[in-house]
């Protein structure tokens, strides 16, 4: 049933983390949200009824709560502020908040050390358990088996349970059925890209918080030419490849404005190509090696290497930050974003690095 137009096209959802709290666990180290809300427009209405302050005091009547949509969505952003509304909803509420994988790997440890006991009780018998990136446990029989366990444990009771993934479990390859079932037991909400009046604001709230020159005339002719999947990071990479364009034009006569903008919006169409041909095409263009991207080595030019091949598979596809570690050496994921968030840090003032950058695009298009 479609929802009722809301008075306010727009409403922004402040994005909390929970405080600390004994005997609760927070292994989300990475996150780091580019804006201190997430903007809540049309496309996104029935989010806007569940974040609503009755909505979050009855949270756990739907539990468990299934984000669904595509990477760069705010998935993450939205479960972790969720949860944390719910949790300070009452006193003495506790948490458990992971990624899939480091829930896999925690189980891991704990039967290597024959701890099962503890893990146990770490994630069935909290208030409020969060596992990002569900997704990331296809293929994984033994987690999949535990986790309906932990969704069993927290049937019935007063508690929440909120998971993220890119698709319903159905449609997960190597995906327990009883697991599928559990999971959908609940509320299931997926989450889109900002529509036209929602990406606009973005545009502008981007803008404003990294200060770039950005008149709105242009903010709308750049709103006017994108697609309707345009990630958050990809809009801030837009702002910051306009930016370069401004200051590499400053004092001189400036080419036609719409043209410009086509140029930069079309450079930001993700590619074709798989995150292991991205990452080849990046080691080629700065003369390093593969063995030598997924080594070791801190070499500044391998390191450099290295991070913008991840940044380049974060933008260009679905790839999460654990599959991107996974290629390079089975890196951690908080290992992936640090290294994202320098490149990003960096092309901000590195004219070179852009150039690199669209070498590297041109190359990968069919």
């Amino acid at each position: 049933m479609a929802m009722p137009a809301s008075a306010d096209p727009l409403t922004s959802l402040a994005i909390h983390s929970p405080r600390p709290r004994k005997n609760s666990t927070l292994i989300l180290p990475g996150f780091k949200p580019l804006l201190d809300s997430f903007l809540i427009g049309p496309e996104n209405e029935a989010l806007r009824e569940l974040s609503q302050a009755t909505s979050i005091a009855k949270l756990h009547e739907r539990s468990p709560l299934l984000l669904l949509g595509s990477s760069g969505v705010g998935k993450t952003a939205v479960a972790m502020t969720l949860a944390t509304r719910w949790i300070n909803d009452a006193p003495n509420r506790t948490y458990a908040i992971v990624s899939a994988l480091d829930f896999a790997r925690s189980m891991v440890l704990a039967i290597e050390s024959d701890d099962m006991p503890r893990f146990r009780e770490q994630y069935r018998q909290v208030s409020c358990l969060v596992i990002d990136n569900a997704h990331e446990l296809s293929g994984k029989e033994g987690s999949q088996n535990e986790l309906i366990e932990v969704l069993n444990a927290h049937e019935g009771q007063d508690s929440l349970v909120i998971l993220t993934s890119l698709t319903l479990p159905a449609f997960i390859p190597g995906w327990n059925h009883a697991l599928a079932s559990r999971m959908i037991a609940g509320y299931s909400l997926e989450l889109q890209h900002p529509g036209a009046t929602t990406r606009s604001e973005l545009i502008k709230r981007l803008s404003d918080a990294q200060s770039l020159p950005i008149s709105e005339e242009e903010r709308n002719e750049i709103n006017s030419q994108l697609g309707d999947n345009q990630s958050l990071h990809q809009l801030q990479g837009l702002l910051l490849r306009w930016r370069h364009h401004h200051r590499a034009h400053e004092g001189r006569v400036k080419p036609n404005k719409s043209k410009v903008i086509e140029s930069l919006v079309e450079s930001q169409t993700p590619s074709p190509k798989t995150p292991l041909e991205i990452a080849k095409s990046v080691a080629r263009e700065m003369r390093q090696t593969m063995e030598a991207m997924r080594g070791p080595s801190r070499k500044a030019s391998v390191v450099r290497a290295r991070g913008l091949a991840m940044h380049l598979i974060r933008e260009w596809t679905d790839a999460s930050y654990q599959a991107i570690g996974g290629l390079f050496g089975d890196r951690d994921h908080t290992t992936v974003m640090h290294a994202c968030k320098k490149i990003e840090d960096a092309i901000a003032s590195d004219p070179e690095l852009l150039r690199c950058i669209d070498r590297v695009r041109q190359k990968l298009l069919p």
